[in-house]
């Protein structure tokens, strides 16, 4: 079985990092609750071009930093911090180790998106990782899926699993996958519905799990 599984608020608790960052980084400029409330929702879930972040900060906070200096630190402040969701780097292991094919789909730097594959360990336990800034193609669109993809010849589509509903899901199906979507309590607010969903990514697989050995 190929698993193609995006990173961020998938397999790692980016928000949850991001947000404990952001809390003590505007806290040491003399910001406000305010001002926390207004990086956390322009943040996006990380989607927002950081350059937007940046040129808020210096606005609001009176900073002196560089836009190149504050983006620098809102891509890789909080990294060291990012984590697996709780058992879920174990499911991984066990299902790495039962010969299923793990593949990391990602949006975002190469150096980014890297660490955080370090430092949560999923680095050890993936087959392989495609991330948009080394193909030049960010998802939904159809060329970071084909570069997933290339080289699969199973005989049953492969799954796509992610929190977002167009990037993951919608180009999932576009690609011709099974889609999984971890919903963290969200209600669906795309048009065709995934193949399944689940609250938590370790619910999601275990379904799919359920679902293959089922058909066999």
């Amino acid at each position: 079985m190929l698993l193609l599984l995006d990173l961020d608020n998938t397999l790692v608790d980016r928000d949850g990092a991001f947000e404990r960052w952001a809390a003590d980084f505007v806290a040491a400029q003399g910001g406000t609750a305010e001002d926390l409330d207004w990086l956390l929702s322009t943040d996006g879930h990380g989607y927002t071009h950081r350059a937007v972040l940046a040129d808020g900060l210096i606005e609001r906070l009176s900073m002196t930093a560089s836009r190149d200096e504050l983006v620098h630190t809102l891509l890789h402040d909080h990294v060291d911090a990012v984590r697996c969701y709780d058992v879920l780097l174990e499911h991984l292991r066990a299902l790495h180790r039962d010969g299923h094919t793990l593949v990391v789909v990602t949006n975002g730097t190469v150096a980014q998106q890297t660490r955080k594959l370090q430092v949560s360990g999923l680095s050890e336990v993936v087959n392989r990782v495609v991330i948009s800034e080394a193909v030049a193609a960010k998802k939904p669109s159809a060329g970071i899926f084909a570069a997933a993809l290339d080289g699969f010849a199973g005989d049953r589509a492969p799954w796509m699993i992610g929190d977002h509903v167009r990037a993951d899901i919608l180009g999932g199906q576009q690609a011709g996958c099974r889609t999984g979507w971890v919903s963290h309590d969200r209600p669906w607010t795309g048009d065709e519905p995934p193949t399944l969903r689940a609250r938590t990514t370790l619910e999601v697989l275990e379904r799919i799990s359920s679902r293959e050995d089922a058909s066999v």
